[in-house]
Protein backbone atom coordinates (compact mmCIF):
# COMPACT_ATOMS: atom_id res chain seq x y z
CA UNK A 1 0.00 0.00 0.00
CA UNK A 2 1.47 3.53 -0.79
CA UNK A 3 2.23 5.47 2.20
CA UNK A 4 4.44 8.26 0.90
CA UNK A 5 1.97 10.71 0.83
CA UNK A 6 0.73 12.22 4.00
CA UNK A 7 -3.00 12.68 5.22
CA UNK A 8 -2.14 16.19 6.22
CA UNK A 9 -2.08 16.50 2.01
CA UNK A 10 -6.23 16.20 1.95
CA UNK A 11 -7.91 19.31 1.63
CA UNK A 12 -11.31 20.29 2.05
CA UNK A 13 -12.98 21.31 -0.71
CA UNK A 14 -15.93 23.68 -0.62
CA UNK A 15 -19.60 22.64 -1.28
CA UNK A 16 -20.97 24.17 -4.85
CA UNK A 17 -24.66 23.93 -4.06
CA UNK A 18 -26.50 22.21 -6.71
CA UNK A 19 -30.19 20.89 -6.36
CA UNK A 20 -30.38 16.60 -6.25
CA UNK A 21 -26.85 16.04 -6.21
CA UNK A 22 -24.65 14.14 -3.67
CA UNK A 23 -21.37 15.88 -2.74
CA UNK A 24 -18.20 13.56 -3.65
CA UNK A 25 -15.20 12.99 -1.49
CA UNK A 26 -11.79 14.07 -3.16
CA UNK A 27 -8.24 14.93 -2.44
CA UNK A 28 -6.25 17.79 -3.24
CA UNK A 29 -3.74 15.90 -5.67
CA UNK A 30 -6.78 13.56 -7.22
CA UNK A 31 -7.93 14.24 -10.65
CA UNK A 32 -10.59 17.05 -10.02
CA UNK A 33 -13.97 16.34 -10.80
CA UNK A 34 -16.22 18.27 -13.53
CA UNK A 35 -19.10 18.44 -11.52
CA UNK A 36 -19.64 19.73 -7.35
CA UNK A 37 -17.16 18.54 -5.07
CA UNK A 38 -16.95 18.29 -0.76
CA UNK A 39 -14.45 17.65 1.74
CA UNK A 40 -13.48 14.65 3.52
CA UNK A 41 -14.95 15.13 6.69
CA UNK A 42 -13.48 13.33 9.20
CA UNK A 43 -14.32 15.78 12.29
CA UNK A 44 -16.75 13.78 14.39
CA UNK A 45 -17.35 16.26 17.01
CA UNK A 46 -20.23 18.12 14.74
CA UNK A 47 -23.01 19.20 16.80
CA UNK A 48 -26.85 19.42 15.31
CA UNK A 49 -27.85 23.29 16.24
CA UNK A 50 -31.32 22.53 14.32
CA UNK A 51 -34.15 21.84 16.49
CA UNK A 52 -37.03 21.69 13.42
CA UNK A 53 -36.24 18.86 10.85
CA UNK A 54 -38.38 21.29 8.20
CA UNK A 55 -35.29 23.08 8.00
CA UNK A 56 -33.25 20.29 7.27
CA UNK A 57 -31.82 19.93 3.61
CA UNK A 58 -33.03 15.86 3.45
CA UNK A 59 -36.57 17.31 4.06
CA UNK A 60 -36.61 19.84 1.58
CA UNK A 61 -35.56 17.14 -0.92
CA UNK A 62 -37.98 14.84 0.00
CA UNK A 63 -40.84 17.60 0.24
CA UNK A 64 -42.38 15.65 -3.48
CA UNK A 65 -42.59 12.50 -1.60
CA UNK A 66 -44.03 13.87 1.67
CA UNK A 67 -46.15 16.10 0.52
CA UNK A 68 -47.86 13.24 -1.40
CA UNK A 69 -48.66 11.19 1.61
CA UNK A 70 -49.81 14.14 3.55
CA UNK A 71 -52.22 13.95 0.56
CA UNK A 72 -53.26 10.51 1.21
CA UNK A 73 -53.52 11.10 5.44
CA UNK A 74 -50.20 9.38 5.82
CA UNK A 75 -47.55 12.53 7.15
CA UNK A 76 -47.96 15.55 9.00
CA UNK A 77 -45.01 17.64 10.77
CA UNK A 78 -44.72 17.66 14.55
CA UNK A 79 -41.88 19.96 15.06
CA UNK A 80 -40.44 22.68 17.40
CA UNK A 81 -41.37 26.14 16.55
CA UNK A 82 -39.10 29.32 16.60
CA UNK A 83 -40.25 30.24 20.66
CA UNK A 84 -39.32 26.96 21.58
CA UNK A 85 -42.86 25.38 21.71
CA UNK A 86 -44.13 21.91 20.15
CA UNK A 87 -46.23 22.47 16.65
CA UNK A 88 -48.04 20.26 14.92
CA UNK A 89 -49.67 20.68 11.91
CA UNK A 90 -53.44 20.96 11.46
CA UNK A 91 -53.96 18.02 8.83
CA UNK A 92 -53.15 15.90 11.31
CA UNK A 93 -56.76 15.23 11.87
CA UNK A 94 -57.41 14.47 8.02
CA UNK A 95 -54.42 11.98 8.85
CA UNK A 96 -56.21 10.78 11.68
CA UNK A 97 -59.58 10.39 9.90
CA UNK A 98 -57.95 8.74 7.22
CA UNK A 99 -56.08 5.85 9.89
CA UNK A 100 -59.71 5.71 11.45
CA UNK A 101 -61.17 4.49 8.24
CA UNK A 102 -58.90 2.06 7.62
CA UNK A 103 -59.04 0.46 11.14
CA UNK A 104 -62.86 0.09 10.73
CA UNK A 105 -62.31 -1.47 6.89
CA UNK A 106 -59.40 -3.39 8.64
CA UNK A 107 -62.00 -4.78 11.51
CA UNK A 108 -64.84 -4.89 8.59
CA UNK A 109 -63.04 -7.50 6.67
CA UNK A 110 -63.14 -9.97 9.86
CA UNK A 111 -66.83 -9.84 9.96
CA UNK A 112 -67.73 -11.10 6.85
CA UNK A 113 -67.18 -15.38 7.77
CA UNK A 114 -69.34 -17.59 8.85
CA UNK A 115 -69.36 -21.13 10.51
CA UNK A 116 -70.74 -22.79 7.33
CA UNK A 117 -68.30 -20.88 4.38
CA UNK A 118 -66.04 -23.88 2.43
CA UNK A 119 -62.61 -22.97 1.69
CA UNK A 120 -63.83 -22.01 -1.84
CA UNK A 121 -62.96 -19.33 -4.45
CA UNK A 122 -64.71 -16.81 -2.08
CA UNK A 123 -62.83 -17.70 1.32
CA UNK A 124 -60.17 -16.99 -0.67
CA UNK A 125 -60.90 -13.96 -1.57
CA UNK A 126 -62.52 -13.17 2.16
CA UNK A 127 -58.55 -14.47 3.60
CA UNK A 128 -56.86 -11.98 0.88
CA UNK A 129 -58.86 -8.90 1.66
CA UNK A 130 -58.69 -9.20 5.09
CA UNK A 131 -54.95 -9.83 5.29
CA UNK A 132 -54.25 -7.12 2.74
CA UNK A 133 -56.73 -4.68 4.61
CA UNK A 134 -54.76 -5.80 7.86
CA UNK A 135 -51.28 -4.82 6.28
CA UNK A 136 -52.13 -1.42 5.41
CA UNK A 137 -53.93 -0.50 8.36
CA UNK A 138 -50.82 -1.29 10.47
CA UNK A 139 -48.85 0.76 7.97
CA UNK A 140 -50.49 3.71 8.05
CA UNK A 141 -51.07 3.62 12.05
CA UNK A 142 -47.24 2.96 12.18
CA UNK A 143 -46.37 5.48 9.95
CA UNK A 144 -48.72 8.19 11.89
CA UNK A 145 -46.42 7.32 15.21
CA UNK A 146 -43.33 7.51 14.01
CA UNK A 147 -45.06 11.04 12.40
CA UNK A 148 -45.77 11.76 15.81
CA UNK A 149 -43.45 10.60 18.33
CA UNK A 150 -40.01 12.59 18.39
CA UNK A 151 -37.59 9.65 18.37
CA UNK A 152 -39.74 8.50 14.92
CA UNK A 153 -39.20 10.50 11.99
CA UNK A 154 -37.99 13.83 13.68
CA UNK A 155 -35.03 12.64 14.90
CA UNK A 156 -34.23 10.49 11.79
CA UNK A 157 -33.96 14.36 10.06
CA UNK A 158 -32.01 15.66 12.86
CA UNK A 159 -29.97 12.75 13.63
CA UNK A 160 -29.54 12.99 9.35
CA UNK A 161 -28.65 16.89 9.17
CA UNK A 162 -26.32 16.53 12.19
CA UNK A 163 -24.01 13.91 10.46
CA UNK A 164 -24.20 14.54 6.83
CA UNK A 165 -24.92 18.71 7.38
CA UNK A 166 -26.01 19.57 4.12
CA UNK A 167 -25.17 16.94 1.59
CA UNK A 168 -27.51 16.50 -1.19
CA UNK A 169 -29.49 13.51 -2.06
CA UNK A 170 -27.87 12.27 -5.06
CA UNK A 171 -29.58 11.89 -8.78
CA UNK A 172 -29.44 8.62 -8.45
CA UNK A 173 -31.91 8.95 -4.96
CA UNK A 174 -33.95 11.28 -5.97
CA UNK A 175 -34.38 9.73 -9.54
CA UNK A 176 -35.67 7.04 -7.03
CA UNK A 177 -37.96 9.26 -5.36
CA UNK A 178 -40.15 10.63 -8.11
CA UNK A 179 -39.73 7.18 -9.62
CA UNK A 180 -41.63 5.58 -6.96
CA UNK A 181 -43.94 8.44 -6.78
CA UNK A 182 -45.25 7.86 -10.19
CA UNK A 183 -45.46 3.79 -9.01
CA UNK A 184 -47.64 4.66 -6.45
CA UNK A 185 -50.04 6.75 -8.16
CA UNK A 186 -49.83 3.73 -11.03
CA UNK A 187 -50.75 1.15 -8.71
CA UNK A 188 -53.68 3.66 -6.83
CA UNK A 189 -55.12 4.07 -10.49
CA UNK A 190 -54.82 0.84 -11.53
CA UNK A 191 -55.90 -1.63 -8.39
CA UNK A 192 -59.34 0.94 -7.66
CA UNK A 193 -59.85 1.51 -11.85
CA UNK A 194 -59.27 -2.70 -12.09
CA UNK A 195 -62.05 -3.23 -9.16
CA UNK A 196 -64.03 -0.62 -10.63
CA UNK A 197 -64.51 -2.49 -13.85
CA UNK A 198 -64.71 -6.01 -12.69
CA UNK A 199 -67.46 -5.09 -10.14
CA UNK A 200 -69.57 -3.63 -13.43
CA UNK A 201 -68.90 -5.98 -16.51
CA UNK A 202 -68.26 -9.19 -14.86
CA UNK A 203 -71.00 -10.74 -13.23
CA UNK A 204 -69.50 -13.78 -11.67
CA UNK A 205 -66.50 -11.46 -10.20
CA UNK A 206 -69.41 -8.83 -8.92
CA UNK A 207 -70.68 -12.22 -6.85
CA UNK A 208 -67.61 -12.81 -5.49
CA UNK A 209 -66.62 -9.52 -4.60
CA UNK A 210 -70.27 -8.42 -2.79
CA UNK A 211 -69.66 -11.19 -1.10
CA UNK A 212 -66.01 -9.86 0.05
CA UNK A 213 -66.57 -6.40 0.80
CA UNK A 214 -70.03 -7.27 3.21
CA UNK A 215 -72.02 -9.88 4.36
CA UNK A 216 -74.90 -11.07 2.67
CA UNK A 217 -74.31 -7.60 0.22
CA UNK A 218 -75.88 -9.83 -2.36
CA UNK A 219 -79.02 -9.61 -0.83
CA UNK A 220 -80.06 -5.78 -1.11
CA UNK A 221 -81.19 -5.15 -4.18
CA UNK A 222 -79.32 -2.00 -4.78
CA UNK A 223 -75.58 -2.89 -4.65
CA UNK A 224 -74.13 0.32 -6.00
CA UNK A 225 -73.28 1.82 -2.53
CA UNK A 226 -71.82 -1.46 -1.92
CA UNK A 227 -69.28 -1.07 -5.29
CA UNK A 228 -68.75 2.47 -4.45
CA UNK A 229 -67.16 1.65 -0.59
CA UNK A 230 -65.43 -1.15 -2.37
CA UNK A 231 -63.73 1.19 -4.35
CA UNK A 232 -62.89 3.89 -1.80
CA UNK A 233 -61.15 1.28 -0.04
CA UNK A 234 -59.22 0.29 -2.54
CA UNK A 235 -57.94 3.83 -2.91
CA UNK A 236 -57.40 3.91 0.85
CA UNK A 237 -55.71 0.63 1.29
CA UNK A 238 -53.72 1.14 -1.97
CA UNK A 239 -52.03 4.34 -0.54
CA UNK A 240 -51.12 2.99 2.83
CA UNK A 241 -49.22 -0.15 1.22
CA UNK A 242 -47.45 2.05 -1.43
CA UNK A 243 -46.47 5.51 0.27
CA UNK A 244 -44.82 4.02 3.17
CA UNK A 245 -42.90 1.13 1.04
CA UNK A 246 -41.44 4.19 -0.93
CA UNK A 247 -40.16 6.24 1.75
CA UNK A 248 -38.48 3.30 3.60
CA UNK A 249 -37.01 2.17 -0.04
CA UNK A 250 -35.58 6.00 -0.60
CA UNK A 251 -34.38 6.21 2.64
CA UNK A 252 -32.71 3.44 3.16
CA UNK A 253 -31.08 4.22 -0.70
CA UNK A 254 -30.02 7.11 0.85
CA UNK A 255 -28.64 5.97 4.30
CA UNK A 256 -27.09 3.16 1.55
CA UNK A 257 -25.22 5.54 -0.86
CA UNK A 258 -23.83 7.74 2.10
CA UNK A 259 -22.03 4.20 3.66
CA UNK A 260 -20.69 3.49 0.11
CA UNK A 261 -19.09 7.00 -0.08
CA UNK A 262 -18.00 6.97 3.56
CA UNK A 263 -15.98 3.23 2.25
CA UNK A 264 -14.59 4.81 -0.54
CA UNK A 265 -13.34 7.71 1.30
CA UNK A 266 -11.79 5.56 3.65
CA UNK A 267 -9.98 2.89 0.75
CA UNK A 268 -8.27 6.60 -0.48
CA UNK A 269 -7.53 7.77 2.94
CA UNK A 270 -5.41 4.60 3.36
CA UNK A 271 -3.08 5.20 0.83
CA UNK A 272 -1.82 8.44 2.70
CA UNK A 273 0.77 8.20 5.38
CA UNK A 274 -0.27 9.18 9.10
CA UNK A 275 -3.64 7.63 8.33
CA UNK A 276 -3.46 5.03 11.47
CA UNK A 277 -3.72 8.35 13.80
CA UNK A 278 -6.59 9.66 11.56
CA UNK A 279 -7.83 5.57 12.94
CA UNK A 280 -10.42 7.08 15.23
CA UNK A 281 -12.04 9.98 13.01
CA UNK A 282 -13.36 7.33 10.20
CA UNK A 283 -14.12 5.27 13.32
CA UNK A 284 -16.30 7.39 14.81
CA UNK A 285 -17.89 8.29 11.57
CA UNK A 286 -18.70 5.01 10.61
CA UNK A 287 -20.26 4.47 14.05
CA UNK A 288 -22.41 7.94 13.53
CA UNK A 289 -23.58 6.32 10.36
CA UNK A 290 -24.63 3.21 11.72
CA UNK A 291 -26.74 5.81 14.15
CA UNK A 292 -28.95 7.16 11.30
CA UNK A 293 -29.37 2.90 10.23
CA UNK A 294 -30.70 2.03 13.98
CA UNK A 295 -32.79 4.62 14.04
CA UNK A 296 -34.32 4.08 10.47
CA UNK A 297 -34.10 0.33 11.92
CA UNK A 298 -36.58 1.47 14.77
CA UNK A 299 -39.08 3.26 12.58
CA UNK A 300 -39.51 0.50 9.91
CA UNK A 301 -38.51 -2.97 11.67
CA UNK A 302 -42.37 -3.65 11.95
CA UNK A 303 -43.55 -2.45 9.09
CA UNK A 304 -40.78 -4.75 7.53
CA UNK A 305 -42.12 -7.44 9.77
CA UNK A 306 -45.87 -6.93 8.31
CA UNK A 307 -44.80 -7.09 4.83
CA UNK A 308 -42.96 -10.58 5.55
CA UNK A 309 -46.53 -12.03 7.51
CA UNK A 310 -48.66 -10.74 5.26
CA UNK A 311 -46.82 -11.04 1.83
CA UNK A 312 -46.31 -14.69 2.31
CA UNK A 313 -49.33 -16.34 2.76
CA UNK A 314 -51.29 -14.02 0.41
CA UNK A 315 -48.03 -14.90 -2.33
CA UNK A 316 -49.38 -18.49 -1.82
CA UNK A 317 -53.16 -17.93 -1.51
CA UNK A 318 -53.14 -16.03 -4.81
CA UNK A 319 -50.93 -18.72 -6.63
CA UNK A 320 -53.41 -21.16 -5.24
CA UNK A 321 -55.50 -19.34 -6.88
CA UNK A 322 -54.55 -19.24 -10.17
CA UNK A 323 -54.12 -22.91 -10.12
CA UNK A 324 -57.07 -24.20 -9.28
CA UNK A 325 -59.48 -21.95 -11.46
CA UNK A 326 -57.61 -21.42 -14.36
CA UNK A 327 -61.41 -22.62 -16.38
CA UNK A 328 -63.12 -20.07 -14.42
CA UNK A 329 -62.90 -16.92 -16.40
CA UNK A 330 -59.99 -14.44 -18.12
CA UNK A 331 -60.37 -11.88 -15.62
CA UNK A 332 -59.43 -13.84 -12.77
CA UNK A 333 -56.37 -15.08 -14.20
CA UNK A 334 -55.58 -11.60 -15.07
CA UNK A 335 -56.38 -10.14 -11.66
CA UNK A 336 -54.19 -12.66 -10.13
CA UNK A 337 -51.23 -11.89 -11.95
CA UNK A 338 -51.54 -8.32 -11.08
CA UNK A 339 -51.41 -9.31 -7.38
CA UNK A 340 -49.09 -11.49 -7.73
CA UNK A 341 -46.84 -9.37 -9.52
CA UNK A 342 -47.19 -6.75 -6.97
CA UNK A 343 -46.42 -9.09 -4.01
CA UNK A 344 -43.13 -10.15 -5.57
CA UNK A 345 -42.32 -7.10 -6.25
CA UNK A 346 -42.92 -5.58 -3.19
CA UNK A 347 -40.87 -7.91 -1.24
CA UNK A 348 -38.00 -8.37 -3.78
CA UNK A 349 -37.52 -4.66 -3.91
CA UNK A 350 -38.02 -3.70 0.23
CA UNK A 351 -35.47 -7.16 0.85
CA UNK A 352 -33.03 -6.01 -1.66
CA UNK A 353 -32.81 -2.80 -0.16
CA UNK A 354 -32.31 -3.82 2.96
CA UNK A 355 -29.81 -6.40 2.35
CA UNK A 356 -27.98 -3.63 0.12
CA UNK A 357 -27.54 -0.97 3.52
CA UNK A 358 -26.53 -4.39 5.41
CA UNK A 359 -23.93 -5.02 2.88
CA UNK A 360 -22.30 -1.19 2.60
CA UNK A 361 -22.83 -1.03 6.35
CA UNK A 362 -20.31 -3.95 6.50
CA UNK A 363 -17.95 -2.81 3.43
CA UNK A 364 -15.20 -1.69 5.51
CA UNK A 365 -14.06 -4.94 7.20
CA UNK A 366 -12.19 -6.26 4.20
CA UNK A 367 -10.26 -2.85 3.65
CA UNK A 368 -9.57 -2.55 7.66
CA UNK A 369 -7.69 -6.06 7.13
CA UNK A 370 -5.38 -4.89 4.91
CA UNK A 371 -3.62 -2.02 7.52
CA UNK A 372 -0.43 -2.58 9.03
CA UNK A 373 -0.63 -1.97 12.28
CA UNK A 374 2.64 -3.69 14.10
CA UNK A 375 4.17 -0.76 14.51
CA UNK A 376 1.43 1.54 15.90
CA UNK A 377 0.65 2.69 19.22
CA UNK A 378 -1.33 1.17 21.33
CA UNK A 379 -3.87 3.25 21.04
CA UNK A 380 -3.84 2.91 17.27
CA UNK A 381 -4.51 -0.65 17.72
CA UNK A 382 -6.97 -0.50 20.32
CA UNK A 383 -8.77 2.00 17.73
CA UNK A 384 -8.93 -0.97 15.48
CA UNK A 385 -9.91 -3.70 17.72
CA UNK A 386 -12.66 -1.57 18.56
CA UNK A 387 -13.75 -0.97 15.19
CA UNK A 388 -13.51 -4.18 13.96
CA UNK A 389 -15.57 -5.55 16.82
CA UNK A 390 -18.27 -2.99 15.55
CA UNK A 391 -18.37 -4.79 12.04
CA UNK A 392 -17.98 -8.53 13.06
CA UNK A 393 -19.71 -8.23 16.21
CA UNK A 394 -23.06 -7.16 15.43
CA UNK A 395 -25.09 -6.90 12.48
CA UNK A 396 -25.69 -3.61 11.41
CA UNK A 397 -28.75 -2.94 8.61
CA UNK A 398 -32.64 -3.23 8.79
CA UNK A 399 -34.56 -5.57 10.73
CA UNK A 400 -37.81 -7.41 10.87
CA UNK A 401 -39.30 -6.27 14.27
CA UNK A 402 -35.64 -6.87 15.70
CA UNK A 403 -35.87 -10.49 15.41
CA UNK A 404 -33.57 -10.63 12.53
CA UNK A 405 -31.40 -8.08 10.64
CA UNK A 406 -32.45 -8.83 6.74
CA UNK A 407 -29.22 -9.75 4.68
CA UNK A 408 -28.63 -11.85 1.40
CA UNK A 409 -29.06 -15.12 3.11
CA UNK A 410 -32.26 -13.68 4.22
CA UNK A 411 -33.59 -13.45 0.86
CA UNK A 412 -32.87 -17.22 0.20
CA UNK A 413 -34.71 -18.25 3.27
CA UNK A 414 -37.82 -16.51 2.30
CA UNK A 415 -38.18 -17.34 -1.02
CA UNK A 416 -37.62 -21.04 0.01
CA UNK A 417 -39.94 -20.49 2.47
CA UNK A 418 -42.64 -19.17 -0.25
CA UNK A 419 -41.96 -22.39 -2.25
CA UNK A 420 -42.41 -24.64 0.43
CA UNK A 421 -45.91 -23.17 1.81
CA UNK A 422 -47.29 -23.18 -1.61
CA UNK A 423 -46.56 -26.66 -2.05
CA UNK A 424 -47.97 -28.12 1.09
CA UNK A 425 -51.61 -25.92 0.11
CA UNK A 426 -51.52 -27.57 -3.00
CA UNK A 427 -51.24 -30.85 -1.21
CA UNK A 428 -53.65 -30.57 1.24
CA UNK A 429 -55.91 -29.31 -1.65
CA UNK A 430 -55.70 -32.76 -3.80
CA UNK A 431 -59.17 -34.76 -2.91
CA UNK A 432 -58.78 -38.34 -2.96
CA UNK A 433 -61.36 -40.21 -5.33
CA UNK A 434 -63.71 -41.69 -3.20
CA UNK A 435 -66.63 -42.67 -6.27
CA UNK A 436 -67.03 -46.39 -5.75
CA UNK A 437 -69.77 -48.88 -5.79
CA UNK A 438 -69.38 -51.87 -3.42
CA UNK A 439 -71.58 -55.27 -4.15
CA UNK A 440 -71.81 -57.82 -1.10
CA UNK A 441 -71.18 -61.36 -2.11
CA UNK A 442 -69.82 -64.58 -0.02
CA UNK A 443 -70.87 -65.53 3.94
CA UNK A 444 -67.97 -65.49 6.72
CA UNK A 445 -68.44 -67.74 9.66
CA UNK A 446 -67.56 -66.06 13.22
CA UNK A 447 -68.44 -68.24 15.73
CA UNK A 448 -71.82 -68.74 16.08
CA UNK A 449 -72.48 -65.98 13.83
CA UNK A 450 -73.02 -65.81 10.28
CA UNK A 451 -71.61 -62.45 7.90
CA UNK A 452 -72.61 -61.39 4.16
CA UNK A 453 -69.43 -59.81 2.72
CA UNK A 454 -69.22 -58.67 -0.90
CA UNK A 455 -67.13 -59.22 -3.39
CA UNK A 456 -65.59 -55.42 -3.55
CA UNK A 457 -65.51 -54.19 -6.82
CA UNK A 458 -65.10 -49.83 -7.12
CA UNK A 459 -66.13 -48.02 -10.39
Amino acid sequence: MNRGRKFGDVKRMTVNGGSGVEEDTTFSNLAQFNGPETALDIDPGAENTCTNFANTEIYRQLRPLLICMRLFGLFFRRTIDTKGRPYMEPVVMYCFIVNFLNVLNAIRSFTVYSSSDEFDSVMVQKLLFTIWSSECTFKGLLLMWNCYKQDGLPKFFLEWDAVCGNVKLSKVCMFMMKKYIFLSFIFIGVNSIVFTLTLIYVPMLETIYLEVVWKNALEFKNNLHFKMILTFLAVLNSSSSMFPMSLFIVLSFAIGRRLKKYTDELVLAMSFEGFNEKLEDFRIRHQNLCKIVHILDSIFAPMLAAVYIANIPMFCLVLYTMVTTLDLHLSILLINLFWLSFILLQMTLVSITAAWVNVQAHSPLEHIYTIRFSRSSNDTQLQMFMFLNRLTGTQVGLSAMKLFVVDKPTILTIAGMMITYFVLLIEFKMPADTNCACHVNGTIVMDNSTLLISHVSYT
